[in-house]
């Protein structure tokens, strides 16, 4: 197995540097935080009755971020689009968020041309390409980075710009408030608590080896569920899935019995900063859980507010996943089947 330690080894499979791109996190959230104050949105985009967001993979987390963030004080019904086209109910009252780091997502490019037929109003975050010259021809308000701190040119290794650049230009927006002392306050421990939580995920990411990974969270970090899930599938190149409390309590736990052969290991985000009825349920599962004979691995870095607790489980969760995806001898920047896919549909 691969000497986690050993920087040579690690380069061997590692060539894109992925392990770079995911130690700068807090200096792309920062960065993108300064950056998107240029951005102009004009005020009544805060009128919209009803928002869509449309991105693939993960170009999607910024959106999902805001959804587990805001919770119920989210005051415009939201959709989330991850296809080729918009619900017949966009019309001149909706705002559409298209998010693509490449800038060329093809489904996203065609949602951004129905928006524009429909009259919507839109926000567009990217790296470039046609997404970006869409934006500057249609004067559409557009976070636009140049991805210089995430080495691997990886997109889901560029959390920092879409997350936190979706949140500022929804904060631009009057759509959503960011509590910018708490942000700027997250994104400083996380430049401090990094080099452990680096050395946490390094010496858990073995635990996972010949395990499907099954992750359960809620409120604030039902975002972070999903794409700790993603990542074990593209990073990882390992099966996983997630589900959210309390709706897992409805139906999941009468699915534990059988097959006998205990190849799931659960991960629960947990969080002192959850309700009074989400941590009593987050411990009743837990009995659940391990009553039926599995593992449970529990995560709550203790952060002081939602700020903290999501940014310092998505560092922990992207290392945990590289370092997983270097155990399984695997390159963790590539995504062959994706890769092979597209090609396919493109003939």
């Amino acid at each position: 197995m691969i000497d986690l330690n050993n920087i040579e080894e690690i380069k061997r499979l590692d060539p894109q540097d992925t392990l770079g791109s995911t130690e700068m996190l807090a200096h792309q959230m920062e960065a993108a935080w300064a950056q998107v104050q240029e951005v102009q949105v004009p005020p009544d985009y805060k009128d919209v009755g009803n928002i869509v967001f449309c991105g693939m993979g993960a170009s999607i987390y910024g959106a999902l971020v805001f959804k587990a963030l805001a919770g119920e004080n989210n005051r415009y019904p939201t959709e989330y689009v991850s296809d080729y086209h918009l619900p017949k109910f966009v019309n001149s009252n909706t705002l559409v968020v298209l998010t693509s780091y490449s800038g060329t997502t093809e489904e996203v490019l065609s949602c951004a041309h129905e928006a524009k037929d429909m009259g919507a109003k839109m926000l567009i975050l990217t790296k470039g390409g046609p997404l970006s010259a869409f934006s500057k021809t249609n004067n559409i308000p557009a976070y636009i980075f140049d991805g210089t701190l995430n080495p691997a040119g990886v997109p889901r290794l560029g959390n920092g710009y879409t997350i936190i650049g979706l949140l500022g230009l929804l904060d631009k927006a009057g759509i959503f408030e960011v509590n910018k002392e708490q942000l700027m306050g997250a994104i400083n421990r996380l430049k401090n608590d990094a080099p452990e939580i680096k050395k946490q995920a390094m010496a858990d990411a073995v635990e996972y080896e010949g395990y499907i990974p099954v992750i359960f969270a809620s409120e604030h970090l039902s975002g972070n569920a999903q794409i700790l899930r993603n990542q074990f599938n593209e990073t990882s190149k390992s099966f996983s899935s997630c589900f959210l409390i309390p709706d897992l309590n409805h139906h999941l736990m009468e699915g534990l019995a059988f097959p006998k052969h205990h190849v799931l290991k659960f991960i629960i985000l947990n969080s002192t900063n959850f309700s009074e009825k989400i941590t009593k349920r987050v411990q009743l599962t837990t009995d659940v859980v391990e009553k039926n004979m599995f593992e449970v691995a529990e995560l709550n870095f203790g952060g002081e507010n939602v700020y903290e607790d999501f940014i310092l489980t998505l560092s922990y969760g992207s290392y945990l996943t590289l370092f997983l995806g270097l155990i399984h001898e695997q390159n963790p920047a590539v995504n062959p089947w994706v890769d092979w896919f597209k090609e396919e549909l493109a003939k």
